[in-house]
């Protein structure tokens, strides 16, 4: 009897819910989506990068028909099965747990003490979902298509022999079938920021800043007017004021930031030794600092914010064999690079020859001559020409390439840094 109340009810749907969306406009090209992914649990804290990570590789991937059968449950990006119906494709999204063995209906998505429900729409934000209980519908909302908010886009499940989808509905028809705004409570706000120092080549230093949400340049280039005092080789960004950067000659300097804000400033490079003949350098912002010379990798602990000679110890040397043209860190003694043949690769490190070798992809990455990752499966991958671009990996310690996708271009041109690292862990 409840099961056939239940279907009852989120049948309404789409009776309902059809007039609803004639009004509905589907949205034509590529939408830029976040780029940021979080460790999530089932019922646990969960992001709103994550969330629509989650929302748009389920419409990406699955050409599901509308259904609420149970049996026609299909797993999320990490492996959980969920109905196709709206009311299951949001409890997906936001990584619910099940309600008696089953996912919530339309009738009950806010009736478990564990969401946030609001009456006026102007409040929605990337992530929460927008309810209609006599209309039998419920919907993820992506974001407002302009400053008034009177036109929004969304993820949905949303009428029988239909697929999922991304499109624009106007608030006005929501607001009109007496729709609700509701929040799950688990919901956390990713920092969303990617801090970007870069080296010229005459030796200049620059900060932007990125906003990992839009993959839009939100501060920047600042770029200083003095010059580091030799040509640098290599760049690493321990902090938000503090970098370590290699020179030609096979010198390590900290360079100690003053200001980034309007103009770029900074005290003069502190010598740190010589022997850095590295070729590539990058930190996991967990204390551990990676450089590649001549194909061997090495691992360095760093024991304070602002280091001298004494604070890097370890020097171990992972393995040989690590023929990369760039290198990054993704989290935590985790690598990523690219080779001159196209691949993109990531690494767990683990110690001295213990680490394995993750192919993301195969080919089409030979023209990256950098890459910058701010965390949380958000990178950046920078071109000769001065174009950068924005990735995602919704699951970046899985292994797999399957869940990495391009999320659109920066700047097509003007990133003429010829060294990029971003602030590592600033992205959740």
């Amino acid at each position: 009897m409840r099961r056939t109340l239940r279907r009852l009810m989120t049948a309404m749907t789409c009776a309902l819910a059809v007039t609803l969306l004639a009004l509905t406009t589907a949205v034509v090209g590529e939408v830029s989506a976040p780029t940021t992914a979080h460790a999530s649990s089932v019922g646990g804290s969960v992001s709103r990068n994550e969330i629509l990570n989650r929302a748009k590789w389920w419409i990406d991937n699955y050409d599901v028909i509308y259904s609420q059968n149970i049996a026609d449950a299909k797993p999320s990006v990490t492996g959980e099965k969920y109905r196709p119906d709206c009311s299951g494709f949001v409890s997906m999204a936001w990584r619910l747990p099940k309600n008696g063995g089953n996912d919530r209906v339309t009738g009950n998505l806010n009736s478990f003490g564990d969401t946030t429900t609001f009456s006026n729409l102007d409040n929605l934000q990337p992530g929460d979902a927008i309810l209609g209980k006599e209309a039998g519908h419920v919907a993820l909302f992506h974001r407002w298509t302009d400053s008034s908010k009177t036109r929004m886009q969304v993820y949905e499940e949303y009428n029988w022999g239909k697929a999922g989808r991304h499109a624009t509905h106007t608030k006005s028809s929501y607001a009109s079938a007496k729709f609700v705004g509701v929040r799950y409570d688990e919901i956390v706000n990713s920092t969303g920021r990617a801090v970007v120092y870069g080296a010229l080549s005459d030796g200049r230093l620059t900060y932007t800043q990125l906003d990992t949400e839009t993959g839009k340049r939100t501060h920047g280039a600042v770029t200083s007017t003095a010059t580091l005092g030799f040509t640098p080789k290599t760049l690493a960004t321990l902090n938000f004021n503090t970098l370590l950067v290699t020179s030609t000659a096979g010198r390590l300097y900290r360079v100690d930031i003053i200001t980034n804000n309007t103009s770029l400033s900074f005290s003069k490079p502190v010598d740190l030794g010589k022997g850095w003949t590295h070729d590539l350098l990058t930190y996991d912002g967990s204390g551990h600092l990676f450089g590649i010379a001549d194909g061997t990798l090495r691992r360095y602990n760093i024991g304070a914010a602002k280091p001298n000679a004494s604070h890097i110890t370890g020097n171990t040397l992972i393995d040989t064999g690590f023929a990369l043209k760039t290198l990054a860190s993704t989290g935590p003694d985790w690598l990523l690079g690219t080779t001159s043949a196209g691949k993109l690769f990531s690494y767990r490190i683990d110690g001295a020859g213990d680490w394995t070798r993750y192919e993301l992809k195969s080919s089409t990455w030979q023209n990256m001559d950098a890459l910058i990752a701010p965390g949380g499966g958000a990178f950046y991958g920078h071109r000769a020409e001065g174009s950068l671009h924005a990735y995602v990996d919704t699951l970046p310690y899985n292994g797999s390439g399957a869940d990495l996708r391009g999320t659109g271009t920066v700047d097509s041109s003007g990133w003429t840094q010829t060294l990029l690292s971003a602030q590592p862990r600033t992205a959740a």
